[in-house]
């Protein structure tokens, strides 16, 4: 294993990157030492062509209990956080990435840990994994993207009634509100899930960031300027294979 820093850990199996947040003691917290090794790692792999997909996971009891209260949760801290932001949106790059990345969730993925695998573009997640957004019952909104991912891939309703409620639900109820891609059993949560990608990518994975890139750019687009993008990659796509055919 590589260590990008010790809150961020990072290995490669063949074309996938497996990044794990490594703050096992701390349940994986959000805090500036994390958010700054993950966002040079994500630009890592970005800029990376031996990588063609990504897996996100956590280390020791669970993926990811949100951000650190004790860093981000103070009036100049927060100011300072969104100052930083601009000039360094994490959410951002993993959201516009354009390599296929998926999130493996397991104990619980609350808060800034369930925002961030919601801007993945798979989430697998062990029996009984734990999700919520509880920010609304601290008098806060979510910082991470969730009122805008939510309802990307959850009912405007549902997504509402979880974020406003802050309630805890399982993984097993993820599912079926499609928040949760598939359920897989925790010991063969990571390997399954860094196979699936295997899959994904391996039949063209130039095709696959193809793809990535059109979907994750078009939900900001027009649809008739989403549809002239794709058609210029469609075309540059056949000429490629036009190419390699001779």
């Amino acid at each position: 294993m590589n260590n990008f820093g010790p809150a961020v850990c990072l290995e490669k199996d063949g074309p996938i990157a497996l990044i794990t947040l490594n703050r096992p003691e701390k349940l994986n917290v959000f805090n500036v030492e994390l958010r700054d090794q993950l966002y040079e790692t994500i630009l890592a792999i970005r800029d990376d062509p031996t990588v063609d997909a990504v897996v996100l996971s956590g280390a020791g009891r669970g993926f990811c209990a949100g951000a650190d209260l004790t860093e981000f949760g103070t009036v100049p801290a927060v100011i300072k956080k969104r100052r930083i932001r601009l000039q360094r949106d994490l959410w951002d790059e993993i959201r516009r990435l354009p390599k296929p990345i998926a999130a493996a969730l397991h104990g619980f993925a609350v808060g800034s840990g369930l925002e961030m695998s919601m801007l993945c573009d798979f989430r697998f997640a062990a029996p009984g994994t734990k999700l919520a957004l509880p920010e609304a019952k601290l008098g806060m909104i979510p910082a991470a993207g969730g009122t805008q991912s939510l309802p990307r891939l959850v009912h405007q309703g549902a997504s509402l009634e979880f974020a406003f409620g802050g309630h805890q639900i399982t993984a097993e109820e993820g599912y079926k509100l499609k928040l949760i891609s598939r359920i897989v059993p925790t010991e063969e949560l990571v390997k399954t899930t860094v196979d699936y990608m295997k899959v994904l990518v391996g039949r063209n994975p130039k095709s696959s960031s193809w793809i990535k890139t059109l979907v994750a750019h078009g939900m900001d687009m027009p649809l008739a300027q989403g549809l002239a993008r794709e058609r210029i990659l469609v075309a540059r796509s056949w000429a490629k294979k036009a190419v390699e055919a001779f």
